[in-house]
């Protein structure tokens, strides 16, 4: 099924109320995000500079939104499914490879290389959030939002 499908359902799911609206909105804001990013670095004569320090924030929020996926939604998935996300644990990897890729041509000021890494880096970042919604928000609106979020603060 296509992506837009699937949200649509998403969206009207009694459940959908707590971590699952949650994880969709902080989403919605990556790819938003990692959009203007390209915006700027494809610019007739962008701004290296503005546009690393942009990309920054991304990176970090990236960064400590893996990490609390790892200590507190994936372990509950594990539980919940039998199923260990293993692929999106080597997802986050490959997403903190592309960052640094990013984060390196932009230090350069090698336009041309960060173009093509900000492109990159944003196909894997759209292609890792909608693997992990696939995954993770039917196991989320199996529950209540109370359940939910209970089972995700311990």
């Amino acid at each position: 099924t296509d992506g837009a499908h699937e949200r649509a359902a998403w969206d009207r799911h009694p459940n959908i109320a707590g971590p699952a609206s949650t994880l969709l909105a902080i989403h919605d804001q990556f790819r938003e995000a990692s959009r203007r990013i390209a915006s700027l670095v494809n610019r007739e004569s962008p701004d290296v500079e503005w546009v690393r320090r942009a990309f920054r924030p991304l990176a970090i929020t990236l960064h400590h939104h893996h990490h609390a996926e790892e200590e507190m939604l994936f372990p509950m998935v594990l539980e919940r499914t039998g199923t260990a996300p293993e692929q999106l644990v080597r997802d986050h990897q490959v997403l903190m490879d592309a960052i640094a890729a990013v984060e390196a041509a932009l230090l350069d000021g090698d336009t041309i290389r960060a173009t093509a890494t900000i492109a990159s880096f944003d196909e894997i970042l759209v292609e890792h959030l909608a693997r992990e919604e696939v995954l993770v928000i039917p196991v989320l609106l199996e529950m209540t939002a109370r359940e939910a979020w209970a089972l995700l603060h311990g």
